[in-house]
């Protein structure tokens, strides 16, 4: 392989978040404009309000990895994201459940814009059983920061605080999107 070629060749962790990132970033826009494309009928109305307050959860959550992702260039927080890292557990996590309700979501879109029966609501069981595993993944990315403070101590206390910022703001993001799918019809 010429040099060349190696420059092209993507690899590494940085590219593979931004690649998880990208592919986020379309589902949502891709997921809006299916939304859009919903015919306004009274007889949709109440699925297309459920499905545009699910897409509305997906972007917050999306805004949220965004700004997580971009402190990865900063180099005392960069071993947070290492691969083998809780954050980098949770974040796989996140974009694959993503990717998953993602697909449900266009499924459900899809059929109400064709006037096919379909379902909007998710089982109480399968959202409970995915907001436990995401519980789990937040106390050792949690436990994961502790450590690294207390590595790095106060590096840069105000990247610290926006790093940590973000992070919550990550977790709420993530709760309040299986709130949202959790709810009951009419609610």
């Amino acid at each position: 392989m010429t040099a060349e070629g190696d420059l092209r060749k993507a690899s590494g962790e940085s590219d593979f978040w931004a690649g998880l990132f990208l592919d986020l970033t379309l589902r949502v826009e891709w997921l809006s404009q299916t939304l859009d494309s919903v015919p306004r009928g009274e007889a949709s109305a109440s699925a297309l309000v459920r499905l545009q307050s699910y897409a509305r959860a997906l972007e917050e959550l999306h805004r949220a990895v965004e700004r997580v992702q971009a402190h990865r260039a900063q180099p005392f927080l960069k071993p947070l994201f290492s691969l083998e890292g809780p954050l980098a557990g949770f974040l796989s996590r996140l974009f694959a459940w993503c990717d998953e309700i993602g697909s449900d979501f266009e499924r459900m879109a899809v059929s109400v814009r064709r006037r096919e029966p379909t379902t909007v609501v998710f089982s109480h069981k399968a959202v409970n059983g995915s907001y436990a595993q995401f519980h789990e993944l937040i106390g050792a990315m949690r436990h994961a920061d502790e450590i690294a403070r207390e590595l790095h101590g106060d590096e840069d206390a105000q990247a610290w605080r926006a790093f940590d910022e973000h992070i919550e703001e990550l977790i709420w993001a993530t709760e309040w999107l299986h709130m949202t799918l959790a709810r009951r019809p009419g609610e």
